[in-house]
């Protein structure tokens, strides 16, 4: 009966269709869509018993026509065959009752429609007809968009730049192809793991339809495949794909070895080539999704179980960018080492053994064991990666914190607010881990801009995070992206010109500047004295001097080599970094400000030369020469070390060989002042230079107290509380304010402190003028104060003359 049925409906279709100007009026996208739909009633009438699904098959049939068919049938006759025939399959399994035949019929029509648009597209495109091009580019797949990855546009980008214009067939045509075989290779890929799911669980017509589509897909690769690999490579692979489609359908249990065969054919195998600058942009998401994936799983893991799941599951999308990376890639690496592109692979899915695992509850393993899959594949990537890949290229890192930015707006307009945020520390992990490093020393006021707008605002835009902890709307989110879209377009843009390294480099300079000014004028004041027959004893002393400059130099590079390592922490060391300049700062400035440091340590070193001077002179290895060459040596290694501290922030978010480049320049200035100080000598007002250094010192440590404040809410150690006021970016940059109340008020309290210590100080010390002095050091008494008030020449405890240029370092 369900025959007869069949015959019937055939029949009048074969009358209704011709006279049927609806359909023929389709367009081909529209008409493919409904044919497919045909199909699917079909299988859910069959699959429900009902003799309706006759009427669905023969209508699916009678849709073919019209432009699709025509189109088909001139610029891609094969899909026409193919689509023909499986119309016609599908009826005959209808009439025979069989939904894994049918289910194929389905597939193998999915992917001939797919197969044919293909083809008319890249015709349309090569003869120059955008408008053809477009309508049929609404006939296609898209590959599915990840976390990482947005749905492929561009070959419909391409068809509206060659209706324009903007660009040729040619480069058309590049794009249009990339997009589409890279779309089809991720469906292919897709189908197969859902065919093997189908295979698992016992779902014959699920398997039949999947396997049809692995076929049917394969055959939209296959001329890329030839023209990579050859034409008995092309035959194998084939037979394979022919072997995948018959045992989906007829021979399940033969099903994952013919899927593993075909699987293999295809390794290495990317049928849109990527061009070098998106391969190297390619390997740069690779690595940093690498790198992130320790930093993730410690930050979720202690003492052997997950504190944080989170974490846990962004390791887990961090290892699945890296995996998705790396297959993009696996063909260009497997030519030129195929056994450590091996190696790379198992390592990353041992990678992805140690999340899923800690994720499921399984097995958390050590932070060490995560740690070392991680060095073992970043070193086997350095050795596979060309030279031309490892060159730093950011652009990686703006498209995925744009895609992460994308999925912030998604989740404020669904009203989920905690998904908001962590995207929004996501895309700040992506631009600190990233951009902000190159930036920092290029265009510093944008890397300003962009961590305002993603924390606190500036210019009038509440800062994400407010926005986000307020549950704004979407709209007032959608403000503040638009103008950090803007900030980031300029980073980019900054980081493809090369912009100047002026800022990062006079930075440096000002550094180095302002602590050797300060070894200089210690160092002038010792030697200032050193007159006639004494006058020998300054070489030792500079000898010294160099050897400090020397031994700084070894200490930058130990201190850089160790900071590097660390570099994986990112913010969080450069706020401990920060934490210890502070304290350096404030015992410095303890120095400074208090008598001790105008009168004892001057003194100190005028006494260590009294003593030196009493020894004899034995030759060049004699204990005065050596006693002066640790003299000048810890006089300038004291600054030197200082200075090393104050550039390593600098350096490990700005690079050496920038900051290096400043420290040439300080070094220049110190030397013209060095120059300067020894031709004047004792002329110099020493005290008033060293006072005017001491308040440098407090405004640097002003700066530094507010950009450590700053770094410390970045790693999450403080809170934040914006305050309502508009700060310029500048102040931020250079004067290290920024509108929080916990920024501002360490500032403010760092200030006071340095003020209110030697205001106690200076209490302290006056108090201790007037207390009557001991009968047996009156005489000394009355000297040392004649010598304070400018009577006499200071005499020291010895009773020698100190000379006249060190009179003024006595305290105030």
């Amino acid at each position: 009966m369900r025959r007869c049925l069949l015959i019937l409906a055939a029949l009048v279709a074969l009358f209704v269709t011709p006279g049927s100007a609806a359909a023929q009026e389709l367009p081909p996208w529209q008409a493919a869509q409904r044919m497919q739909e045909a199909l699917f009633t079909a299988q859910t009438d069959l699959l429900l018993d009902e003799s309706s699904g006759v009427r669905a098959a023969a209508r699916a049939r009678a849709l073919y026509s019209g432009e699709l068919a025509r189109s088909l049938g001139a610029d891609a006759p094969a899909a026409d065959r193919e689509v023909r025939a499986a119309l016609r399959d599908a009826e005959r399994a209808f009439a025979r009752e069989d939904q894994a035949a049918l289910a194929a019929a389905r597939g193998r029509l999915h992917t001939a429609l797919m197969r044919g648009s293909y083809a008319v597209t890249v015709a349309a495109v090569r003869a120059g007809d955008a408008a053809r091009a477009r309508d049929w580019l609404l006939l296609r797949e898209f590959r599915e968009a990840t976390r990482f990855t947005r749905p492929g546009v561009d070959a419909t980008i391409a068809a509206r730049n060659l209706a324009s214009g903007e660009s040729g067939p040619r480069k058309a045509l590049l794009d249009v192809k990339k997009d589409l075989l890279d779309a089809y290779q991720a469906s292919l890929s897709a189908e197969l793991e859902q065919a093997l799911q189908a295979r698992e669980r016992g779902f014959d017509a699920r398997l039949a339809e999947t396997s049809a589509k692995v076929a049917g897909l394969w055959l939209i690769l296959a001329p890329e495949y030839e023209s990579a690999r050859g034409a008995a490579a092309r035959e194998e692979a084939d037979a394979a794909f022919a072997e995948v489609a018959r045992t989906g359908l007829l021979d399940p249990s033969a099903f994952p070895e013919a899927a593993d065969a075909a699987t293999a054919e295809l390794e290495g195998f990317v049928a849109a080539p990527f061009t070098p600058e998106e391969q190297a942009r390619r390997a740069a998401q690779l690595v940093r999704f690498l790198d992130l994936i320790p930093i993730e799983y410690r930050d979720g893991v202690d003492d052997g179980r997950v504190t944080i799941p989170f974490e846990i599951q962004e390791g887990i999308a961090f290892r699945d960018g890296a995996a998705s990376a790396f297959a993009d890639l696996e063909g260009e690496l497997a030519e030129r080492d195929p056994r450590a592109t091996a190696e790379v692979e198992r390592t990353l899915e041992q990678l992805e053994r140690y999340v899923e695992d800690a994720a499921s509850g399984k097995e958390v393993v050590s932070e060490d064991d995560v740690e070392e899959a991680h060095e073992r594949a970043s070193e086997l990537l350095d050795d596979l990666f060309p030279e031309e890949w490892k060159e730093e290229d950011s652009q990686s890192d703006f498209d995925l914190i744009a895609l992460t930015l994308d999925r912030l707006e998604a989740a404020v307009a669904a009203g989920e607010y905690r998904q908001a945020e962590q995207a929004r520390l996501e895309a700040y992990a992506f631009f600190e881990f990233g951009p902000e490093l190159s930036l920092r020393s290029l265009a510093p006021g944008i890397v300003a801009q962009v961590e305002a707008l993603v924390w606190f605002g500036i210019d009038g835009h509440e800062g994400l995070a407010k926005l986000i902890a307020n549950h704004a709307p979407s709209r007032d989110v959608r403000e503040t992206r638009l103008a950090l879209d803007e900030a980031l377009e300029d980073g980019a843009g900054t980081l493809g010109e090369g912009a100047s390294t002026a800022t990062i480099v006079t930075n440096a300079a000002v550094i180095v500047f302002r602590e050797g000014l300060e070894a200089v004028l210690i160092l002038a004041a010792v030697m200032a004295s050193l007159l006639g027959a004494n006058r020998a004893q300054r070489r030792p002393m500079l000898i010294g001097a160099a050897l400090a400059l020397v031994a700084s130099g070894i200490t930058f590079v130990l201190a850089q080599t160790v900071l590097t390592s660390l570099a994986r922490y990112g913010e969080k060391l450069e706020a401990v970094v920060g934490l210890v300049a502070v304290g350096v700062l404030l015992l410095v400035l303890n120095w400074f400000f208090h008598r001790v440091y105008w009168t004892e340590h001057i003194s100190r070193f005028h006494k260590r030369r009294k003593r030196l001077m009493n020894v004899t002179a034995g030759g060049l290895m004699s204990a005065q020469v050596f006693g002066f060459v640790l003299l000048g040596f810890s006089t300038v290694y004291r600054e030197g070390f200082e200075t090393v501290l104050f550039l390593q922030a600098l350096a490990l978010s700005s690079g050496v060989v920038i900051v290096l480049e400043g420290v040439l320049l300080g070094s220049i200035g110190v030397a013209a002042v060095a120059v300067a100080t020894f031709v004047l000598e004792r002329k110099l007002p020493y005290k008033k230079m060293l006072i005017v250094t001491g308040v440098l010192l407090t405004v640097v440590l002003v700066i530094m107290v507010g950009k450590t404040a700053r770094t410390m809410q970045g790693v999450g150690w403080l809170p934040i509380t914006p305050v309502d006021i508009d700060v310029p970016y500048w102040m931020g940059l250079w004067l290290g304010i920024f509108p929080t109340v916990e920024t501002i008020g360490a500032q403010i309290a760092s200030f006071f402190f340095v003020v209110g210590s030697y205001l106690a100080a200076e209490r302290i010390r006056t108090r201790g003028r007037r207390a009557p002095a001991p009968p047996a050091t009156a005489a000394a008494s009355a000297n040392g104060s004649n010598g304070s008030n400018g009577a006499g020449p200071a005499v020291d405890p010895q009773g020698e003359r100190e000379p006249v240029g060190s009179r003024g370092n006595r305290g105030p």
